[in-house]
C-alpha cells in the first residue's frame, strides 16, 4: 500500500518515505509511526501502543516517544514541509494532522514476486519441514551470536530516591554543565531538552517540581517568555526560573509579570532561587504522571 498525503508520500511495501518526490532520509520506527498514524485515523495512536510497536521486547521508557515524535517533526520541517503533520492530544497520544489526512490517498502496490528457487534435480525433494526446521536452526545460531556479543545491559538514568526532578529548556545545555552537576550532588534529577515544542511535550506527560529555561533559542529572543506564557495560559503553574545572561529591566518585569517565580544571571542567584522550591510535591489524582525515572531506562542498543 502506498499512501499520499501532498506533499508527502509513504510506500509501505518498498519501506520509503518521500517529501515533494524526494526520498527522506529515515530510520524503520519513523517509518512505521507514520504508517501507524495514518491507519489509525482518526484515533489517535497512545503512547503504549507505540512502545509495543516500536520497540518490541525492548526496555525502553516513554522518553523515546517524546524523542522519535519531536524528530519525526523536523524531519519534515527540514524537508519544507510547512504545515504540521503530527498532532498532540494531550493526554491520549498522536494523530495525523486532520487537514492533512484529508488529502490522503491510497494506492494499492503490485506485490513482489518471490524469488522461486528451481527444484533440485533429484527427484526426491526434501520435506519443506525439514527446510523450516534448518532455518530455524540458522536463525536461533544467528540471535545467540548477535546476544552474546552486544549484552543488553539495563541504564538507570535516575538514582532511587531523588528529592526532586528538573526540567532544564535550553538550546546550549553544554553552557549548563556545573550547575547540572551541583544539582545532581543535591540529589535531584535533571531533564534537558532544547526547545520549546519538547518541553510542552514532557510537560503534558510528566510532572517536574521546577522549570529552568533560558531566554532566547534559535532565531526566536523571547523563547523563554513564550514559553511561561504558554504554560500559564495552559493552567500549568510549575515554578518557572528563567536563567540568562544581563537581562534587561524590562525583560526581567515582562518576565515575571507573565507568571515566572524569579530571573537569575548567574549560578549563585539561580541556587538562591531554588533554595525556595517545594521539592517532592506530591501528585494529585489529576496530575500527570512523575518525569521518567528510566530516561536512560533504555537498552543500550536502542
Amino acid at each position: 500500500m502506498t499512501y499520499t498525503l501532498p506533499p508527502l508520500t509513504l510506500d509501505v511495501q518498498g519501506r520509503s518515505l518521500t517529501c515533494h518526490g524526494q526520498k527522506l532520509n529515515c530510520d524503520e520506527r519513523t517509518l512505521l509511526l507514520m504508517q501507524l498514524l495514518i491507519e489509525r485515523f482518526p484515533e489517535p495512536v497512545d503512547q503504549q501502543m507505540l512502545l509495543d510497536t516500536l520497540w518490541p521486547n525492548t526496555v525502553v521508557s516513554s522518553w523515546s516517544v517524546a524523542r522519535l515524535i519531536s524528530d519525526t517533526r523536523k524531519l519534515f520541517k527540514d524537508a519544507g514541509v510547512a504545515e504540521s503533520v503530527i498532532q498532540t492530544l494531550h493526554g491520549r497520544g498522536y494523530r495525523l494532522e486532520p487537514e492533512l489526512a484529508a488529502r490522503l490517498q491510497k494506492t494499492a502496490t503490485e506485490p513482489r514476486q518471490a524469488f522461486a528457487a528451481p527444484p533440485p534435480a533429484n527427484k526426491h525433494r526434501t520435506h519443506p519441514l525439514l527446510w523450516a526446521a534448518l532455518a530455524a536452526t540458522v536463525m536461533l545460531a544467528g540471535v545467540w551470536q548477535y546476544l552474546s556479543q552486544h549484552p543488553q545491559t539495563l541504564l538507570i538514568g535516575e538514582p532511587a530516591g531523588v528529592k526532586g526532578r528538573l526540567l532544564w529548556v535550553d538550546d546550549h545545555p553544554s553552557n549548563n554543565e556545573a550547575e547540572i552537576a551541583n544539582l545532581k550532588q543535591r540529589n535531584i534529577a535533571v531533564y534537558t531538552t532544547t526547545s520549546t515544542e519538547e518541553a510542552l511535550m514532557l510537560l503534558s506527560m510528566y510532572r517536574y517540581d521546577v522549570i529552568i529555561s533560558d531566554m532566547g533559542r534559535g532565531d526566536d529572543s523571547l523563547a523563554g517568555l513564550k514559553l511561561v506564557e504558554s504554560l500559564r495560559q495552559s493552567g500549568d503553574t510549575t515554578p518557572f526560573f528563567l536563567y540568562t545572561i544581563l537581562p534587561s529591566d524590562a525583560q526581567r518585569q515582562l518576565v515575571l509579570e507573565h507568571g515566572a517565580q524569579g530571573v537569575a544571571v548567574d549560578e549563585e542567584a539561580l541556587f538562591a532561587l531554588l533554595d525556595g522550591v517545594n521539592w517532592g510535591v506530591k501528585s494529585t489524582d489529576n496530575a500527570a504522571p512523575a518525569a521518567p525515572i528510566a530516561q536512560q531506562h533504555d537498552i543500550a542498543t536502542n
